[in-house]
C-alpha cells in the first residue's frame, strides 16, 4: 500500500545501513529479456538483492493448494482467467461492502486494499511438499489447542468470542506487535510490501506491515542462548552462491504458526531471479508439529507504486483494541443490568 506517512523510526536502521554501505551498486550483465541477464553485486561482491518489493501480485495464490488440483503448481490459461475474474469481482464488491459501512472502523479507507490485477498462475504459496499443502501433524501437533480458521493458527483475537478482559487476551497482531514468522511473508489484503538494504555486514529488512524490521548479521557470531526468546526469533544469514541464506531460531511460544511456537526452525533463502523480481523461499522445520519439513515460496516484484515503505500507524495507537475492551466491559454492563432487571 503505497499511500501512508514517512515515518523515521521504522527506517532508520535501513537508512544506517545505507548511510554505511559504499554507493551505487555494479549492474553485470544484460536484462532478463534479452536472456542475458546475470545478478547484479554490490560493490563488495555481494549479490544485490536491494530495493522495495512487494508480494501483491500473489495475493490470490491460495496458501494451501485445493486439492482437487493435485500436484499442478500452475493454472491453465482458462483458470487463470477465471482466477482475474473473481479478483475484479472480488474489486467491485468490496467496494460497494466499504460504501454501505460509512463511518465503520474495521472497512477502512478504499486506497488500503490490494485488490485488482493479480493474476499469479500459481496454483498454491506452498512448494514441498509436492501436493502444496502442509504435511501431516504430529500428535502433539494434532492435539495442540489451534483455530483452523485462523491464518494465524491460533484461539480468540479479535476475531473470536472472548472474553476479552485484557490486551492478553488479543493476538499480537491485534495488538499491532507482530505478525510472526513466516506469517508476515504471506500476502494478505494490503500493505505486502518490503524493503531490503544491505552492507557488507548485515542485511536489513523492512516490512510494511505492522512495520516490523530484521537486521541479520552475516558474520560468524553464535546464534543467542537457547533462553533468550523473542517474536521474530534470531536470524543468522549467509552466502550460498547468488543466495542468501537466513537461519532463523530461538523464537517464542508467543508468536505460534499453525500451533507451531518455539520449537520451530525456518530456513530462508533470498535469490535475485531477474531485474524485477527477488524470491523467497521459506522451508519450516518443527518435528514437534508436522512430520517433515515444508516450504512455502513468495515472489517480490518491483512497482513503480512502491518507490518508498511508508508508516504503517495501527489504528494511529491502536484505539481498536481499547474499544475492543471498552465495548466488552459495556457489555458485561448490560447484562448486569438485564439480569437486575429479572430479578
Amino acid at each position: 500500500m503505497a499511500h501512508r506517512h514517512p515515518v523515521a523510526l521504522c527506517v532508520a536502521v535501513l537508512a544506517a545501513l545505507a548511510l554505511l554501505a559504499p554507493a551505487g551498486a555494479a549492474q553485470q550483465g544484460g536484462s532478463a529479456s534479452d536472456g542475458a541477464w546475470t545478478t547484479p553485486q554490490t560493490p563488495w561482491g555481494h549479490p544485490d538483492l536491494q530495493g522495495v518489493w512487494t508480494t501483491d501480485w500473489e495475493r490470490s495464490v491460495p496458501f494451501q493448494r485445493p486439492e482437487d488440483l493435485g500436484e499442478r503448481p500452475e493454472l491453465t490459461s482458462e483458470e487463470i482467467a477465471a482466477r482475474a475474474a473473481d479478483e475484479a469481482r472480488a474489486l467491485a464488491d468490496d467496494k460497494d461492502e466499504r460504501n454501505t459501512r460509512a463511518g465503520d472502523p474495521e472497512a477502512g479507507p478504499e486506497h488500503w486494499y490490494e485488490f485488482g490485477d493479480h493474476t499469479s498462475p500459481r496454483t498454491s504459496l506452498i512448494v514441498q511438499p509436492a501436493n502444496g499443502r502442509m504435511p501431516p501433524k504430529t500428535l502433539g501437533g494434532a492435539t495442540r489447542q489451534i483455530d483452523p480458521t485462523s491464518p494465524l493458527g491460533f484461539v480468540g483475537g479479535s476475531m473470536g468470542d472472548g472474553p476479552w478482559n485484557g490486551p492478553e487476551d488479543l493476538h499480537l497482531a491485534d495488538r499491532c506487535i507482530t505478525r510472526g514468522l513466516p506469517q508476515t511473508w504471506i500476502p494478505s489484503a494490503y500493505n505486502n510490501g518490503f524493503q531490503i538494504v544491505q552492507h557488507p555486514d548485515h542485511v536489513a529488512i523492512l516490512y510494511e506491515r505492522l512495520h516490523e524490521h530484521r537486521l541479520i548479521p552475516l558474520d560468524d557470531r553464535p546464534a543467542l542462548h537457547s533462553g533468550i526468546r523473542t517474536w521474530f526469533g534470531d536470524s543468522r544469514g549467509y552466502w550460498e552462491g547468488d543466495t542468501l541464506v537466513v537461519e532463523v531460531t530461538n523464537f517464542s511460544d508467543r508468536t505460534t504458526f499453525h500451533g507451531a511456537g518455539a520449537t520451530r526452525r525456518l530456513v530462508e533463502r533470498y535469490t535475485r531471479v531477474n531485474e524485477d523480481t527477488v524470491r523467497v523461499e521459506v522451508t519450516i522445520h518443527d518435528p514437534s508439529t508436522w512430520t517433515e519439513p515444508w516450504t512455502l515460496v513468495v515472489n517480490g516484484r518491483h512497482d513503480p507504486d512502491y518507490w518508498q515503505i511508508f508508516e504503517y500507524a495501527c489504528h494511529e495507537g491502536n484505539y481498536g483494541m481499547t474499544n475492543i475492551l471498552s465495548a466488552a466491559r459495556n457489555l458485561e454492563k448490560r447484562a448486569a443490568a438485564e439480569k437486575g432487571e429479572e430479578k
